[in-house]
């Protein structure tokens, strides 16, 4: 660790989802029937459909800079120079990580630019961060978030864990002697003082303490017997200090108690709903809830506490609660949910509503 001073099978996959309209439900939020696709009643978009009661709400999608930051006007001196439109839109090429902030800012990685977008929607600004201290971010995966606004962002390509302060200044890095080898998405546990780093090729968790950025624990090894990884991707952390991580290789979910102790594991190859073919992002709402995000299907799966399918959403697509290879999901504490569409360039925002 290096502190750092403060100045400083695929048409039948997709033909499931697409008619899972017509197919029973088999257990959970949508009611006794159905699974339906959403209701655009009202001009909302809402899962399932009526009469079952509304348990997830499509918000917004942010795509490219024009969606947070207000277009400048030609001047009547351009005009008649014929100076070129000052405004130029950047895309959110293949966003992947996301995390919000204290300030209700959205933070997400962007590999395609090798860029950190910072979306501040009440004050319609934006930040790129692209590094700091002569350190140039090259793959930015994952990202993380704490209590006092501190960034985290993983990038594999550089074997590398970096984190910044709220303003974007390099603050400390954890590297390949700290024991990191290819960080992919990360978790925080405030409460336990826990910086969560999944190591895909390591095959383990890595648990650093958030303070001084020492290694405390490793959870897991490469295998396939419960508690062992298959180059895992995705971490979340529930309500209680338990965590969840998917696992690409062996296309399940393993979830764990904050003791490191193996809890159960849901999930297999196939494609049926409830199975996996690419697992990546996992999150935990605040009723214990599962969400995963799966690029094959083009979709995230909700799975209950005990690992049961409650109901999914998505399918191929590029127009809202659609997906172009789906990867990261976040869900923050008013229980908005935050889907990196990578092919479509853009994050989806969604509300969960509640499920009981």
């Amino acid at each position: 660790m290096s502190v750092i001073g403060k100045k400083s099978n695929v048409i039948g996959i997709r033909q499931f989802f697409v008619i899972a309209a017509v197919l029973p439900l088999i257990l959970g939020f949508a009611g006794k029937d159905k699974n339906p696709p959403p209701s655009a009643s009202n001009g909302q978009l809402i899962w399932p459909l009526p009469p079952d009661k509304p348990r997830v709400k499509f918000l917004q999608q942010l795509s490219d800079n024009f969606d947070i930051e207000t277009k400048k006007k030609k001047s009547w001196v351009d005009k008649v120079v014929g100076n070129a439109d000052p405004n130029h839109t950047e895309y959110f090429e293949k966003p992947a990580g996301i995390a919000t902030d204290s300030r209700n800012r959205v933070i997400f990685t962007s590999t395609q630019r090798s860029t950190v977008f910072i979306v501040d929607q009440d004050h319609k600004t934006l930040t790129r961060l692209q590094g700091d201290r002569g350190i140039v971010l090259q793959t930015p995966l994952g990202v993380a978030v704490d209590a006092h606004d501190n960034i985290f962002i993983s990038d594999p390509f550089q074997h590398m864990v970096l984190k910044f302060d709220t303003n974007g200044h390099l603050m400390a890095t954890i590297g390949a002697s700290d024991g990191i080898k290819n960080p992919t998405f990360m978790a925080i546990d405030e409460g336990r003082r826990r910086l969560y780093i999944v190591d895909s090729h390591l095959h383990q968790v890595l648990v650093f303490d958030l303070d001084s950025l020492k290694l405390k624990q490793s959870v897991g090894k490469r295998g396939e017997k419960n508690g062992e990884f298959n180059f895992p991707v995705g971490i979340g952390i529930g309500p209680d200090g338990s965590f969840a991580v998917t696992d690409t290789g062996s296309c399940s979910v393993q979830v764990f108690t904050p003791d490191f102790k193996f809890v159960r594991r849901f999930g297999r190859q196939g494609d049926r709903p409830g199975e996996f073919i690419r697992p990546k992002g996992v999150a935990i709402d605040k009723e214990g809830n599962f969400w995963v995000v799966d690029a094959a299907f083009n979709n995230f799966q909700i799975f209950s506490p005990k690992g049961v399918l409650l109901m999914w959403i998505g399918q191929f697509g590029n127009v809202p609660g659609a997906f172009n290879l789906p990867m990261g999901i976040y869900i923050d504490k008013t229980q908005k949910v935050y889907v990196s569409d990578q092919l479509n360039h853009r994050i989806q925002i969604f509300q969960f509503l509640g499920g009981e």
